[in-house]
């Protein structure tokens, strides 16, 4: 890791609370609360939730919707809820309105819970990996900040649906059932059993399941599964490929390649972040240190890649470290990528507390990423004399998500090719990184 030689939390003092007030601003809190509500009068309960923000075309700006079956259907309600964590436990974090605070938290509260119950049929999926995805951002925090025992009990239901997708042979559970592009078509599930580097973020859910309920089952799994990726997906340098495929029968090696990266040998930022946060979580439930080590080295190789000086703002990573940069152009970043990567960074700092470059890497990558990803919009509260919070929309320039340039694929063989957007998981990790520091008392 190439940091320079004076560490930023030490040049910034007790100016990393102004350096870092982006983070807190209303301007995010009022976005997520304007989407929230605007989509709602539209449609109540949604079957439709965001996913990101097209910088170009007639919708430029405003956020393109997926089917609530879509895998990041959990992470938009998942920001509704870290907003209300802030407002609950840190309110010195949330600018609200003029309001009294019956009024904010209950019109909130009704905001979270709106997009939140369309996600408890989805505890009952068994044809996707990303149950945690779906289910963690908000049903944990509901279960945890208001008591509501329907969402635990989701959580719980969604960690069984999950075990069913385990295969003894391989170690692991299955990511995907089906991978086609333009170049692959791989959907035989008797001879394929695709898994995937973002599937160590999903793992929390059945930890957190199975010590809930001391279901060893639940553990067991997620443990064997974090090995199977280990040696599957981490290469010898510390880089990750992003997809494995294994033979179901024999749980042998079939082939490593990419689906959202530039290529197969090539490191797509936003897997090597998912390792990050995924490796560092499976050491907090497991204490095996073998997945502190992993983590440490992901994180190592990760932040190798954000040191170019000929690059601007080097800390917004770019979508992948091996794709080429046409010359003369801004490279394609990926927002996500960095939001991912500093939460799990900020773990590892807490785990090794000081003696470790960690909160450094995370306040660099934060601060980069405020001063080149924040679109010039500004949302702002406003409250009507019955006491009722709105959120206007802007006259001109309003791009709906918090951040910009995220990437959700720009691999040249995908259906689907689209980067340069804003994108409703950046916005979600750039909110629980902000909740992560207020939690550890760091600002």
């Amino acid at each position: 890791m190439d940091l320079e030689t004076t560490p930023l939390s030490v040049k910034l003092g007790p100016r990393i609370d102004l350096e870092l007030a982006g983070l807190f601003t209303e301007n995010a809190a009022a976005k997520i609360w304007r989407v929230a509500a605007s989509l709602l009068e539209k449609e109540n309960p949604p079957h439709n939730y965001p996913e990101y923000v097209p910088a170009t075309g007639e919708t430029a700006g405003k956020y393109t919707l997926k089917p609530e079956i879509f895998w990041t259907c959990g992470f938009f309600p998942g920001s509704l809820y870290a907003i209300l964590e802030r407002f609950i436990k840190y309110p010195k974090s949330l600018p609200s309105p003029k309001s009294t605070e019956a009024n904010f938290h209950a019109q909130l509260l009704a905001l979270c819970r709106a997009w939140a119950k369309p996600l408890h049929p989805m505890a009952l999926r068994t044809n996707t990996h990303d149950i945690g995805f779906i289910l963690q951002p908000a049903l944990r925090m509901d279960w945890e900040l208001t008591g509501n025992t329907r969402a635990l009990e989701s959580i719980i239901t969604g960690a069984s649906s999950l075990s069913t997708r385990y295969n003894e042979t391989v170690g692991a559970i299955r990511s995907w059932d089906k991978k086609v592009t333009h170049r692959d078509n791989i959907v035989d599930m008797d001879e394929n059993f695709l898994v995937i580097i973002d599937s160590m973020c999903n793992l929390d859910l059945l930890f957190y399941a199975g010590h809930r309920t001391s279901n060893q089952k639940f553990i067991d799994i997620a443990t064997s599964h974090a090995h199977a990726v280990l040696r599957s997906i981490v290469r010898k340098d510390n880089s990750t490929f992003h997809v494995v495929n294994f033979d179901p029968k024999t749980g042998a090696i079939k082939q490593q390649m990419t689906h959202q990266g530039y290529s197969d040998d090539s490191t797509w930022s936003r897997g090597q972040a998912w390792g990050i946060l995924g490796f560092t979580q499976t050491y907090i439930w497991t204490k095996d240190p073998t997945f502190l080590d992993a983590a440490i080295a992901l994180s190592t190789f990760f932040l190798s890649q954000l040191s170019n000086p000929a690059i601007p703002y080097p800390y917004v990573p770019l979508w992948d470290f091996d794709a080429p940069i046409p010359e003369g152009t801004d490279p394609l970043r990926d927002t996500s990528a960095g939001m991912i990567a500093a939460n799990g960074l900020l773990l590892l700092h807490q785990i090794l507390h000081n003696n470790s470059p960690y909160l450094d890497a995370v306040l660099r990558i934060t601060k980069d990423t405020l001063d080149y990803c924040l679109p010039s919009e500004t949302a702002r509260f406003e409250v009507s004399d019955e006491g009722k919070v709105s959120v206007p929309n802007a006259l001109e320039g309003q791009w709906d998500s918090i951040l910009m340039h995220a990437t959700a694929n720009n691999n040249g063989d995908a259906l689907h090719r689209y980067g340069d957007h804003g994108l409703v998981y950046a916005d979600y990790y750039f909110l629980e990184l902000g909740n992560k520091l207020l939690r550890m008392g760091l600002v």
